[in-house]
Formats: structure tokens, sequence, C-alpha cells
């Protein structure tokens, strides 16, 4: 397509492994984007190399890299574009983003903030996972956080602390960082909460959901919470399937669009 002079949208994800994941989760969230702003075409790019050559060698599926969509979107006649990534926090994959889209010549970028930048987003993710979520008097959340070595990582706790805040039955464990998963299951213990969903507190059910966290096999999430005693169930869903949490990245996305075509 040509789109001479225009302004376009390019939805950047991590990616998944996962082509049910893919669908549901960034997909859908691109088909949200698309729909709230009809006049501008949305793009995807993932950031790992890893997910794009898995994609492509087991499944067929071809996934440009940010630096090659936004190449693409030059050929295309794009001239201004959003960049929205599609992560959770400001991290290593995001430093990632920001020196593809600033080492492309040729358009003019502006590049979104990811879902969680501060303490008013913590708040607003928060009360969009348990308005998702009701929970009886006994049962609450535990989610699961990937985790990183990047400064970032303080993002979980500032979450966690949004959700004490609030009086809301959710604790948080991580697979690679603070806090760790039997944090979390220590912190539901004290709460008086019997039972427990575990979710993903990730963009995608993906690789990380289906084994670290609803796996049968001894150190998953699911198998440390039931040695502990709690009743625990996964459920399957990425923040991606949220319709409340597709809002906050058309947010980001809107506030990226003013800002390109000031």
């Amino acid at each position: 397509m040509k789109l001479d002079g225009s302004t376009a949208i390019l939805m950047a994800s991590f990616g998944t492994t996962h082509p049910d994941a893919l669908e549901r989760c960034i997909a859908g969230t691109e088909r949200s984007v698309a729909a709230r702003f009809p006049g501008y075409p949305v793009y995807r790019a993932f950031t790992s190399g890893m997910v794009i050559r898995h994609l492509k060698q087991r499944h067929g599926i071809a996934v440009d890299t940010v630096g090659e969509a936004l190449e693409r979107m030059k050929a295309d006649g794009v001239r201004r574009v959003a960049v929205q990534p599609t992560l959770l926090l400001g991290g290593i994959e995001y430093e990632r983003l920001l020196q593809a889209v600033h080492g492309c010549s040729g358009l003019c970028a502006a590049t979104g903030k990811p879902l969680v930048a501060g303490q008013e987003d913590c708040e607003a993710l928060a009360s969009a996972i348990m308005a998702e979520h009701p929970l009886a008097q006994d049962e609450a959340l535990l989610l699961m956080g990937h985790g990183t070595e990047h400064a970032a990582n303080h993002v979980y706790h500032a979450l966690q602390e949004a959700f004490d805040k609030n009086g809301y039955r959710g604790f948080i464990g991580t697979v690679e960082g603070e806090p760790s998963f039997m944090d979390a299951v220590a912190r539901l213990t004290a709460s008086a909460s019997v039972r427990a969903r575990l979710l993903p507190l990730m963009f995608v059910a993906g690789e990380h959901a289906k084994n670290d966290m609803a796996g049968e096999q001894e150190g998953s999430f699911l198998a440390c919470a039931r040695a502990a005693g709690i009743a625990a169930h996964p459920v399957l869903r990425g923040l991606g399937e949220s319709e409340a949490i597709r809002a906050l990245y058309v947010r980001r996305v809107e506030a990226a669009l003013r800002e390109v075509e000031r």
C-alpha cells in the first residue's frame, strides 16, 4: 500500500512462539487499536529475534523486527509513525526498541511509554486486573511476572504497593526477579486466603504462562502453590486479552499520535 505523507502506527511486542497467544493477545490488541484509530494503518513488529525465527521455522509466520517494520513503512510512504510497545515496563527490551527507532532515518517517530511507567499506571493496571477477576471471600490472585535484572524491576514492587494500598488480594511473584514467587505465596498465606487463581502478569499467555506458571512439573508456580497448601488453579489469560487493559494501550497510542503530529 502507498500512503504518501501519512501517519501510521507500529505496535511493537516482544512476541510469542505460541500462535494461539499471538492471536488472542497481540493481534487482539492490534485490532482494538485499529478500531479506535481507523484512519491510521497499524503495522506489527517483534523485538525478539529468537521468537521471530521460531515462528518462521515452526509455523511459517513472518514478523518484522522493529527496524524492518520501519523500513517497510517508509517504502509504503509513511512519514510519521507512532511506535507503541506492548511491553509491561521500560526495561532492556524497551531500551532496544528506542535504539531501533532512533537508528531509523527518514521518519518522524514518537515512541509511547510501556504499560507501567509510573504510580498512576500501577493503580490503573491493578484496578483493571481486579475488575476482571472478582474474588470469593477466601480467594486471591497470584500473579506471575517475568522479572528482570534491569532497574525497571522496581515496577513489580510498585504494582504490589498499588494492590496493597487498595485492599486488593493480588500477590505478585516473578520468574527471574524480585519479588520471588515464594514471596508471593507467603504474602497470600498471611492474608488468610486458601484459594488462588494463578494469572500471568504478562502481555501474552505463552511459554512462561503455560509451563513456568501452569505446568505440573516440580518447581512450577502451580506446584509450589499447591505444596504450600493453597488450592490453586491457573488461568491462561494474558493481559492483552483484557478489553480494559487494551484500552490502556489505546491511550498510550493516542498520546504518541498527538506527539508525532503536533
